[in-house]
């Protein structure tokens, strides 16, 4: 009788248990060694390391609509400069169905990830995804993500901004992709009102203002990519046009339009790629300054396992113009005074 009780009791014990969401763990472990020429005054160059680990914790509870509610909470550790803090990198909470998913809340813009994933890749991502009129993460988000229709899907994003906040301003994302197995065409618009106008965004004209947060200043891009595969080839190409409306300090648009194209060719184990990328001059007011950025980039990929891979990866710069007010990062510390930078770097990527 006791053993009957206790079992019985086992059991209740065990239907009535609450049941927990699902939660699991993902990220990638990246370790990169590279060499950057004119990183000093007289034109030495220098040997930099970097490690970029990202944790990414999901969740997800299936409601009794039959939505799905989901979250992310994602850092990343080992670096000195951007989302090292806990939620940092991403934070936010999501419904998902048959008619798309709503996201509230810290996240990666759209236009950014498009941008970088899978055009501004293999060494490219510096000019083509970092730098330019757009900004890469908004914590006031909410975002929209359609289904998928035949190949077709899109998605809009809203930066809420704040009226007590002069800093924190607004902004729009819109997205939009279609795909087959042999081809995809990707193209996007990212928009920011009563923008920081940033001195190095100015700067890029030859002309420079402080850092301000201008009443119907704005940054604005647009972008639009294709893919083609066949076989062990794939191509990339893309176009993205860049501009700063200044509003009331004197209305000066400055502008410019930046052109990438690469390809793939990949043979077991490994992969070749190469590209090509063009920053074109900068237009102030109608006034054209002659200081073009030119970039080539090369990667080797070498497969470890299925989910860890070794690179080589090199990359040229050069400019038209010795004065070129770009932020540092995207053109590798140049150090301002040589016509040209370059940098050779070898690296492991994991993903678990």
């Amino acid at each position: 009788m006791f053993k009957r009780v206790l079992m019985a009791v086992a059991v209740a014990a065990a239907v009535s248990a609450p049941a927990f969401a699902e939660v699991s763990i993902s990220g990638s472990a990246e370790m990169d060694l590279f060499y950057r020429t004119n990183q000093t005054a007289d034109g030495n160059g220098k040997v930099w390391e970097e490690v970029a680990i990202v944790i990414n914790i999901d969740g997800k509870d299936k409601l009794d609509s039959g939505d799905t509610l989901k979250w992310r909470v994602a850092q990343k550790v080992a670096t000195d400069y951007r989302y090292d803090s806990f939620g940092g990198r991403e934070a936010w909470i999501g419904y998902q169905g048959g008619w798309g998913e709503l996201r509230f809340g810290t996240q990666f813009t759209n236009s950014y990830l498009m941008l970088y994933w899978p055009y501004g890749v293999k060494g490219t991502g510096n000019l083509w995804a970092d730098f330019g009129a757009h900004t890469d993460k908004w914590k006031d988000a909410v975002s929209y993500f359609s289904p998928n229709w035949g190949g077709f899907s899109f998605a809009a994003q809203y930066k809420l901004g704040s009226q007590d906040d002069a800093s924190n301003t607004n902004g729009l994302d819109l997205t939009a992709s279609f795909g087959t197995d042999m081809f995809n065409i990707d193209a996007g618009y990212q928009g920011n009102y009563d923008q920081l106008v940033a001195a190095h965004s100015v700067g890029a004209s030859g002309t420079s203002v402080s850092d301000a947060v201008v009443n119907g200043a704005s940054t604005e891009v647009y972008h639009v990519g294709t893919r083609v595969r066949f076989g062990d080839f794939a191509l990339r190409a893309g176009y993205k046009y860049n501009q700063w409306d200044l509003g009331t300090v004197g209305n000066s648009d400055v502008n410019f339009s930046q052109y990438l194209v690469g390809g793939t060719f990949g043979f077991g184990k490994n992969a070749i790629s190469l590209s090509y990328q063009l920053k074109d001059e900068v237009e102030v007011r109608g006034v054209d300054y002659d200081n073009e950025i030119q970039q080539v980039a090369f990667q080797w990929d070498y497969a470890l396992s299925k989910n860890t891979g070794a690179f080589l990866q090199a990359r040229h710069q050069w400019f038209d113009e010795k004065k070129v007010a770009l932020p540092g990062w995207a053109l590798d510390g140049w150090n301002g005074k040589e016509s040209s930078v370059s940098r050779v770097l070898v690296g492991t990527w994991t993903g678990f």
